[in-house]
């Protein structure tokens, strides 16, 4: 084993009986006779598990523990608190001072052993997870970068041939592929800037005007509902205040929502793009009078990977990640998202954002 383990405790024959058992497990170990050398010694090495006393001199085990989550190079290092002290108040206080668990005194080893190994299992699993997170998220960060040159370039490539003018049915095609090239570049844009939980770098949201942004959508979406033989139209509030929000997150939420509807409407099926608002809150909301889903499966919706029964009825593709990315974006915005089925059948996908402030 490469693990090592800090002891902490300022009985010498614990301490000894502790530094022969762990090991003969094949343990490094580093020792500390109170709290201040435990605090001390982490600020040059750190272990990989703490064994901590309760009951010491000066610093006690609560205290000491709490300095070590405080501390940003040792608050994830598991801490298991060695007590003989059997309150239930002592233990629940051991946990609310960050302990991950405890062993009573007198210490049975087979039962210490079995803790700790528990324990560094579960840090070198969380470990690798987080390399392989980051691992993946770099590699989707170059692929969006990568992405993002040839989009450009069909932007550029359908803006030259709109100003040579075309047929009326050519330009609205061409119109189609220069909004959704826009779309897919500032989703990838938005990707490449996205920030870690906690990181209020992103700056203050703006204001957004959801009825513009509802036009706007439909707008681009028609072509696609058109061959599908869909009907897609808008219900507008003219008193609609404006939306504190990141522009570019609620129409992205608000294009997954309409082109969720067209995938999985049959031909003859109507959406209907909604704006409603309360004091507080600014609701948009997409209708459709299709099949709704089934209520076994609606506790999965919003969730990633969700593989619901109804599938696509133009051969579309379906990843099962849009609803999510919608929840993503929308609950980052301090908004809410949901989805209703009312009796007479189809679907109500809406999301809330709050109300701008002045609006």
């Amino acid at each position: 084993m490469s693990e090592t383990i800090l002891i902490v405790d300022d009985t010498p024959a614990n301490l000894s009986v502790l530094v022969d058992t762990l090991s003969e497990a094949g343990y490094k170990l580093m020792v500390a006779e109170d709290g201040e050398d435990a605090l001390a010694q982490t600020t040059h090495t750190k272990p990989d598990l703490i064994l901590l006393d309760v009951m010491m001199p000066g610093l006690d085990g609560f205290e000491t523990c709490g300095r070590l989550k405080a501390e940003t190079a040792t608050r994830d290092i598991p801490v298991i608190f060695m007590t003989a002290l059997n309150e239930t108040a002592e233990k629940v206080r051991a946990f609310n001072a960050g302990a991950v668990d405890y062993i009573t005194k007198p210490i049975q080893h087979e039962e210490a052993l079995a803790r700790i190994s528990t324990h560094l299992t579960i840090r070198r699993l969380r470990a690798k997870l987080e390399q392989q997170l980051a691992l993946t998220e770099r590699f989707m960060r170059i692929a969006s970068h990568d992405l993002r040159n040839p989009l450009c370039l069909i932007l550029m490539s359908g803006e030259l041939a709109r100003r040579k003018g075309a047929t009326p049915e050519v330009s609205e095609y061409l119109e189609s592929i220069h909004a959704s090239s826009g779309q897919m570049r500032r989703i990838i844009d938005t990707f490449l800037n996205v920030r870690k939980p906690g990181d209020d770098g992103r700056g203050p949201a703006g204001r957004v005007d959801l009825n513009l942004m509802a036009a706007a959508v439909v707008a681009q979406n028609e072509p696609a509902a058109e061959r599908k033989q869909l009907v897609v139209t808008t219900e507008l509030n003219e008193t609609l205040p404006q939306a504190k929000a990141d522009a570019g997150y609620a129409y992205q939420a608000l294009t997954n929502y309409v082109s969720n509807a067209i995938k999985f409407l049959p031909a003859g099926g109507r959406v209907t793009v909604r704006t409603s608002a309360t004091d507080f809150a600014v609701r948009l909301a997409v209708a459709d009078n299709g099949p709704g889903v089934p209520a076994a499966e609606r506790g999965a919706l919003f969730t990633e990977f969700a593989r619901l029964s109804n599938r696509p009825t133009g051969g579309e593709e379906s990843t099962g990640i849009g609803l999510s990315i919608v929840k993503q974006l929308i609950e980052g915005e301090k908004g809410k998202v949901g989805a209703d089925f009312p009796a007479g059948g189809g679907s109500v996908f809406w999301f809330e954002l709050p109300v701008a402030p002045g609006s």
